[in-house]
């Protein structure tokens, strides 16, 4: 190890930390200490941690024989280059080494990130760095915390301590609010607080109903503060400056989110408010309203970011937007002159398989909303509800583009996971593989585009990443014992293969609310919980299948071994999920991958033997993958899941239709 330059404790624990991955990941006990020599000249004098949103993250990183020269002009340089290191050690014969290689690299956008939903699934302080961890590994920089909402508030306040008085201990103390905040920090993560005012305050108002619209909050948003009482802005001066003084970032997020109005319609002395001060409507009060906040948050030295709703009222052009219903905001909010962080297209609580999120460029402004064609067709149904639901506001307008001035403006982007149907167990696996994807697209040039190849490397990367300490397979192993204790590998095995159904379909309260029956307490212990969206067992499938379909035969006994194994499982699968109820609703989902193996293994015998499909079998064969095709259809977007008569059996599709196609495509074009 030789050193250049400015060097401090953040550099010195980044390298044990890269030292000790590195002996993780190749299992070489000594690995690098005695291998190739490692050089880090950095950094720019004055330049620490306590800057983190303004350091340049470029470096220069050389891998040739005679040892690695990383090259940085600060400590989050060389973070990013010893992340790039991690993900070029290769595997082979037994053996590990890295590609001889110069690379120049820097970040597109400086504001690459991630929303985790803490309110309504607390999530404890453990999962929270283990997500760091993985973060630092993908050169994502910015940790956005929802901390507040409807459900619950979740960091203690010294000031308001009604506020997580009915937490039953699930928030963070102040001390563990700065514990995670440093250990982000060290490793080139930002934490971004939100506290969402003035809507989503059920929480607040519970705690402190002095400062609600109503004694029954009548939106279906929840409660919102009462703009009109001068108190309710001294509250949120004294508690966002107690809040301010837990996280160092310069920006602290003030929600500004889905204000439904009833409450203000309905309360005589906001009304009256309103007409005083000469607001015409709900968006000119939450305006007003927000222009304060805004006040109180410069005042306390910060930069406010917020929800896209807050652009109403006098809110400086300086004021970070989070665009989110559609990227028809993100031209807008530039076009006004607001800096802009993209979320529109990347919510992963949609449950979209990582390559959907890949193609999506956070200066597109075509990238995200609502098709044409569906919003034509929510028109013909002519229901007002579904008509809320799917505003014209957000429908896609093809040929829409930033000028280069608007994607100056685009700072980055930013995946929000919220957490109605993820909780603390099941957070890992929500989050990744496919965050991993996200973090490439907001790093790398628009240009980088290969979906097959991003796959192909999100395989390795996520194995990568269990070694390194994710929990994603851990816990859903241990979600599969509790189905079916010393038979988990049966569950997991259907798991590997299926994916949850997508776009809220899984949301069985959403949907129980539309068809006007009663709630549900939905559990999340279920094989679609178990399922991932992008599962690296049914991607490797399906790029195997790809390349054998494309010539490469020699791959026909793995991807046969593969498929010989669904049908075993199958077998077993249906022992195993007898009596027990939330395996038998799975049990046509593991029928129809034996039928599937069927059809692969027929087709990779044709192809052996250059034999052309009986025209019968074929036809039946089509049948079933296009049965398949109709099931994942029916969560294919948000319209498709609320109209949609039926889910797939037990909410789950099935992930390895594609490559079993590809190989029956080839069968019968030879």
């Amino acid at each position: 190890m030789r050193w250049k330059g400015d060097r401090g404790p953040v550099l010195d624990a980044a390298v044990a930390r890269f030292a000790r991955d590195m002996r993780t990941l190749s299992g070489i006990d000594r690995w690098p200490d005695t291998g190739i020599p490692l050089a880090i000249d950095c950094c720019a004098p004055g330049m620490s941690t306590a800057a983190l949103h303004a350091q340049d993250e470029g470096y220069t990183l050389t891998v040739a024989a005679g040892g690695i020269d990383v090259r940085a002009r600060s400590e989050l340089g060389v973070l990013r280059a010893l992340a790039t290191l991690r993900q070029m050690l290769q595997g082979h014969d037994g053996g590990w080494s890295l590609p001889a290689a110069t690379i120049r690299d820097r970040p597109r956008f400086p504001w690459r990130g991630v929303m985790v939903d803490t309110a309504r699934h607390f999530m404890t302080l453990e999962t929270l760095k283990r997500q760091i961890d993985a973060m630092e590994q993908v050169k994502l920089n910015v940790l956005h915390l929802h901390l507040s909402d409807n459900e619950g508030f979740r960091v203690e306040s010294l000031a308001f301590p009604k506020l997580t008085a009915g937490e039953h201990g699930q928030y963070y103390t102040q001390a563990q609010v700065r514990e995670l905040v440093a250990y982000a920090a060290e490793r080139g993560v930002r934490v971004v607080p939100e506290f969402d005012v003035p809507g989503h305050a059920g929480a607040i108002v519970r705690a402190y109903p002095q400062y609600g619209s109503a004694d029954t909050p009548a939106s279906r948003f929840g409660a919102v503060l009462d703009p009109s009482n001068p108190d309710t802005y001294a509250f949120l001066e004294t508690l966002f400056g107690e809040m301010a003084a837990l996280f160092p970032d310069p920006y602290f997020h003030a929600g500004g989110d889905e204000v439904g109005g009833e409450d203000w319609a309905s309360n005589p002395r906001i009304q009256a408010y309103m007409a005083a001060h000469g607001l015409e409507d709900k968006e000119a009060l939450q305006g007003h309203f927000m222009t304060r906040v805004h006040g109180i948050v410069d005042g306390l030295g910060k930069a406010m970011i917020g929800w896209e709703e807050i652009v109403h009222g006098d809110i400086p052009r300086s004021t970070y937007i989070q665009a989110w219903t559609s990227s028809n905001f993100v031209h807008t909010a530039t076009q006004a002159g607001h800096p802009v962080v993209v979320s529109a297209g990347y919510y992963l609580d949609y449950l979209e398989p990582a390559e959907v999120y890949y193609l999506r460029d956070p200066t597109d402004a075509a990238a995200a909303g609502i098709e044409p064609a569906i919003h034509a067709k929510v028109k013909a149904i002519d229901r007002p509800a579904l008509s809320a639901v799917f505003p014209e506001s957000q429908v896609i307008q093809p040929g829409l583009a930033l000028s280069d001035a608007q994607k100056a403006l685009v700072r980055g982007a930013e995946a929000p996971l919220w957490s109605e149907l993820v909780t603390d167990e099941l957070l890992d696996s929500r989050l990744w593989p496919r965050l991993a994807a996200l973090a490439e697209r907001f790093w790398s040039p628009e240009s980088v585009r290969d979906v097959d190849d991003m796959n192909r490397r999100l395989v390795l990367l996520d194995g990568q990443l269990d070694r390194l300490g994710l929990q994603a397979r851990g816990n859903r192993r241990r979600m599969a014992e509790r189905l079916a204790p010393g038979d988990a590998e049966v569950v997991a095995a259907l798991a590997d293969i299926t994916a949850p159904v997508r776009n809220f379909a899984h949301m069985h309260s959403m949907h129980a609310y539309i068809r006007k029956q009663p709630i549900p307490v939905q559990q999340f212990t279920a094989p679609a919980d178990i399922a991932t969206p992008s599962n690296p067992v049914a991607l490797a499938f399906n790029l195997e299948a790809a390349r054998f379909a494309a010539g490469e035969r020699g791959l026909g006994a793995t991807l046969a071994a593969r498929m010989q194994g669904w049908k075993a499982n199958d077998a077993r699968y249906r022992v195993v999920a007898a009596g027990r109820p939330a395996l038998e609703a799975a049990l046509p989902a593991s029928a129809a991958t034996a039928r599937l193996a069927d059809i692969g293994l027929a087709a990779i015998a044709h192809l052996g033997a250059d034999t052309r499909p009986d025209a019968a079998w074929l036809a039946d064969a089509r049948a079933h993958i296009a049965e398949l095709h109709a099931q994942a259809q029916a969560s294919s977007s948000l319209f498709a899941s609320i109209v949609s008569p039926q889910q797939p059996p037990a909410d789950l599709i099935i992930a390895v239709v594609t490559g079993v196609e590809r190989l029956l495509d080839a069968a019968e074009g030879q």
